[in-house]
């Protein structure tokens, strides 16, 4: 029942009933009534005044907290620590939620090839000629990697960053790989008046527009950089 949980939490934190009616803002008879089962059905403003009061939830004011047994312990610790023990808690509980979340990203890190490119033709790179080896990364939807060897693609990438490609054809204005005539380019891709631009990242090339898409093959969609 409301007012046996409430007594339980009143007694956990050591509070009289005109320090809770004080806390909550009510009327002290109020909160007697609810206090001692009096009032069967109090108002939602009622309870979410109480709720305030304890720094809780509605739900777990009433009893409907779904934590586990280890969960609602150290809740119950945590409400009965002063402002110094809550901080240490806080502190820890942060050091300890980045430490597993590290580890969580290195567990789900996986490989995918990567192509170094031998050499510069023009705008773009000889991409029959790659180097590929293998790089880890924790991006799940990447399926391939190309290596910038160069800054001729500065700012928007500067040598030795890894591009991250997802397998499939980008949207309008994502960055992606595609391929002509054995020759790779890193473009965003547009769609403007009916033709299909691809774009020099770096602003300083020439920009290669097409009618047709099946004259050039997308290596992939640019998800990521990873940089060394």
């Amino acid at each position: 029942m409301l007012c046996t949980r409430i007594r339980d939490i009143m007694n956990s934190k050591g509070m009289t009933i005109q320090q809770l009616a004080d806390k909550a803002n009510l009327p002290i008879e109020t909160v007697k009534n609810v206090y001692y089962g009096k009032t069967g059905d109090p108002k939602i403003s009622t309870v979410m005044s109480i709720a305030d009061a304890f720094n809780l939830s509605v739900n777990c004011l009433m009893g409907h907290c779904p934590h586990t047994h280890e969960e609602k312990r150290l809740l119950q610790y945590y409400r009965l620590c002063g402002n110094h023990g809550r901080s240490l808690v806080e502190l820890v509980a942060r050091h300890e939620a980045t430490v597993s979340k590290l580890d969580r990203e290195h567990t789900d890190r996986h490989m995918v090839p990567c192509l170094i490119p031998a050499g510069r033709i023009n705008h773009g790179f000889a991409y029959t000629d790659s180097e590929v080896v293998e790089v880890s990364t924790t991006k799940p939807n990447a399926y391939v990697a190309i290596k910038i060897i160069s800054n001729s693609y500065a700012p928007a990438y500067l040598k030795g960053d890894i591009l991250l490609l997802e397998d499939r054809y980008p949207d309008h204005g994502e960055k992606a790989v595609f391929v002509k005539e054995g020759v790779g380019y890193i473009r965003k891709f547009l769609e403007e008046d009916g033709k299909y631009i691809l774009r020099c990242v770096a602003g300083h090339r020439e920009d290669i527009i097409l009618e047709d898409l099946e004259v050039v093959e997308c290596v992939g969609t640019c998800i990521g950089v990873s940089r060394e």
